[in-house]
């Protein structure tokens, strides 16, 4: 049975090998497509301080690259076998610990992750259990075919001599020098491999940590006429209340929230009771079948706040109205349904003309990313949060009523007029620090 073995061993090992290699590179693909939203699903799990996070972001993805070459072409397999297994240890101490604080996310394995109320945790950590049963096997049996390591090794074979020249003792003791010299040469070239793959694996994701931070980086304008990446779209004068409302176009939960309290909110705001930042997300663009439609639709709200917060706060709503807002996991409006969405709400004349060259140019595309990483920095990994002076509330009207009437008994007394004139912003491009501190939110169903 163990000779049998034996001689299955290195053929087994050559399996797991490619499919470990494989899966790597699998893994990181999507992941070095968009640095950006992978440093963000990063944050959800709330366990590293910034420059961690961003470290794993950017790192982790070119890091799995180059282990899934060494495994694929058979190079310092012990090596790359080994950093494996570290890493799925790590993935399970992630994922038990986001588990047992009742985190809800998806785990961003392969892409995408962030908030999301399908958890699957027993899946996640069964997979990776396996997959670090995998990563064992090749470190205590590296040894495998159709690979470098033994296409190396092949110099250390040393062929064995007569059974006469095995009788004489000078011939044994020729015999087993030459054995040992093979094989004291053989470990000093697997040390040099093994040490310099290291050293190319760490140098690689220093490399790889600079060019996905430049590639992550935002560019174009940060404002518009009426929002900015820090304060978002301001609706109303400075108030007793001042709100932070955290949403997506594509968030159920969000629509929920416009339709239950939204009137409420327009109340308020007109009474001069509370001043609403709307910061619009882009969280839920992968549920829209490539549609980017949480991009698209953040783009076109912006794009009608340009002409006049009061067209922000009316297609805003339209946006959240059951018959618009389309389901997650289905494809996302078209421009052509975004901009027929302005004319429905009074938008016509040259304002048009000006929103479809917006919508369609995706002029606001820049603000939208800033305002979602501005988010994710500010520890809101769900849509929606509603955060008056800084706590965060339930997005229910009993919340929404309890924390304005706790606001206005600190704050000064409303002066409400009949037509309030909505505060624009004057933010710099360059400010990109975020005001709002961090929140326990509340994830929207993906």
């Amino acid at each position: 049975m163990r000779e049998k073995f034996a001689t299955v061993r290195p053929w087994l090992g050559t399996l797991i090998r490619l499919a470990l290699g494989a899966l790597w590179i699998w893994a990181a693909w999507e992941k070095l497509r968009s640095p950006r939203e992978f440093v963000q699903a990063v944050r959800v799990y709330d366990a590293t301080p910034e420059w961690l996070s961003k470290a794993i972001g950017y790192g982790l993805p070119v890091v799995e690259i180059v282990l899934g070459v060494l495994l694929i072409l058979g190079v310092a397999v012990r090596l790359a076998a080994s950093v494996s297994a570290v890493l799925f240890v790590v993935f399970l101490i992630g994922l038990i610990e986001a588990a047992a604080r009742g985190i809800k996310l998806e785990c961003g394995c392969f892409g995408g992750g962030g908030a999301s109320d399908k958890t699957q945790y027993t899946l996640d950590i069964l997979r990776d259990l396996g997959l670090l049963v995998l990563a064992v096997y090749l470190v205590v049996w590296a040894w495998t075919r159709f690979s470098i390591d033994e296409y190396l090794a092949r110099n250390d074979y040393v062929e064995e001599p007569s059974a006469k020249r095995l009788r004489s003792e000078a011939g044994l003791k020729k015999y087993n020098a030459m054995l040992e010299s093979r094989r004291r040469a053989a470990r000093e070239r697997s040390l040099w491999l093994n040490g310099s793959a290291a050293v190319v694996i760490v140098l690689i994701a220093l490399i790889g940590i600079g060019v996905q931070s430049g590639r992550a980086k935002i560019q174009g304008a940060v404002t518009a006429s009426h929002a900015s990446a820090t304060t978002g779209v301001v609706f109303g004068k400075k108030a007793a209340a001042t709100v932070d409302v955290y949403e997506d176009f594509q968030c159920p939960n969000c629509r929920n929230f416009e339709n239950t309290v939204g009137s409420v909110i327009d109340a308020d705001v007109r009474a001069n009771k509370a001043q609403v930042r709307y910061h619009l997300m882009s969280f839920l663009d992968g549920s829209s079948n490539g549609n980017r439609y949480s991009s698209r639709a953040a783009n076109a709200a912006l794009c009608a706040s340009d002409i006049s917060v009061d067209t922000f706060v009316a297609y805003h709503k339209e946006l959240f109205s059951p018959s618009v807002q389309p389901a997650e996991g289905s494809h996302g409006r078209s421009d052509t349904e975004l901009i027929s969405y302005a004319q429905k709400v009074g938008v016509k004349g040259t304002a048009l003309t000006t929103f479809t060259a917006c919508v369609t140019n995706e002029e606001h595309k820049p603000l939208v990313q800033a305002m979602t990483e501005q988010a994710s920095r500010a520890g809101v990994n769900g849509t929606p949060t509603i955060m008056v002076n800084g706590k965060s509330i339930s997005p229910t009207v009993a919340a929404w009523n309890k924390a304005i009437a706790a606001a206005l008994t600190k704050g000064p007394a409303p002066s409400p007029s009949k037509t309030p004139s909505p505060t624009p912003t004057k933010a710099s491009t360059s400010k990109t620090a975020s005001t709002a501190p961090k929140s326990s939110p509340t994830p929207s169903k993906t």
